[in-house]
């Protein structure tokens, strides 16, 4: 008799799960290079316990098994801002943190105190020999080129490293917008895309997410009120037999 309440309440728990995730990517819906999740679901089948064998002996659970990232290329907008960069396709900047090296698709950069570019949250934003970059004081141009060239009016002064992975999936988001590498080998972007005085806005829609989110608060009603119904019709059942047997 309980099955049916415990296949629901999977349900209802991936579908709990699922709202978080939503509330998630709205609530990032404005930050730069941010990448929307999505659950991922499984059937998990279990063995019945009773001996009823009417249709089938196996019983089927949700499982929320994981997250999916969408790691579709967000908006560019423009900010003329030259500190500012945003990188086409599956590519990555490698800035290093006190956790280690990290990879984001947030270029919003400035120069430190010391003259080292770094990202808003003051992490040094390696070059193609895994070296910071620094800037000199006396020079005021800055400029970057398609393949990550940075150029001063004193000339070419080092080169963005961009990386690109085989299983994006694999990257684990960590914070301000940096990711963990996991399980992959970090291979050098082939062909590196950087737009200077842009940046990439989240992938998030707005509306869609909202949409999603009006769609499983009914799901999750729903599934409420189908257990409620049960357990009221468990109580009816259970005081009916109490009167037969007295």
């Amino acid at each position: 008799m309980e099955n049916t309440l415990y296949i629901a309440l999977s349900r209802q728990t991936g579908l709990w799960n699922q709202l978080d995730m939503v509330a998630n990517n709205l609530a990032n819906v404005n930050t730069t290079g941010y990448k929307g999740v999505q659950p991922h679901f499984t059937e998990y089948l279990s063995k019945s316990k009773t001996d009823e064998h009417l249709i089938d002996d196996r019983l089927a659970f949700v499982h929320d098994f994981g997250i999916v990232r969408d790691f579709s290329e967000g908006i560019f907008s423009a900010t003329g801002n030259p500190f500012d960069l945003a990188i086409h396709g599956p590519s990555y900047f490698v800035v290093e943190t006190p956790e280690g090296i990290r990879y984001t698709r947030n270029g919003q950069l400035k120069i430190n105190d010391e003259g080292m570019l770094v990202t808003a949250a003051n992490y040094p934003v390696l070059d193609d020999r895994n070296r910071p970059i620094f800037i000199a004081p006396e020079e005021t141009r800055f400029d970057v080129t398609r393949d990550g060239t940075i150029l001063t009016e004193n000339g070419p002064v080092a080169t963005l490293q961009t990386v690109e992975f085989a299983d994006q999936q694999k990257l684990r988001a960590t914070y301000g917008g940096l990711y963990r590498n996991t399980e992959n080998n970090p291979m050098t972007a082939v062909r590196p895309n950087v737009e200077q005085g842009m940046i990439e806005k989240s992938n998030v829609n707005a509306v869609v997410e909202m949409s999603n989110m009006i769609k499983l608060q009914r799901a999750y009603e729903n599934i409420q009120m189908m257990i409620d119904s049960e357990h009221t019709r468990r109580q009816n059942a259970l005081q009916v037999y109490a009167r037969s047997g007295s």
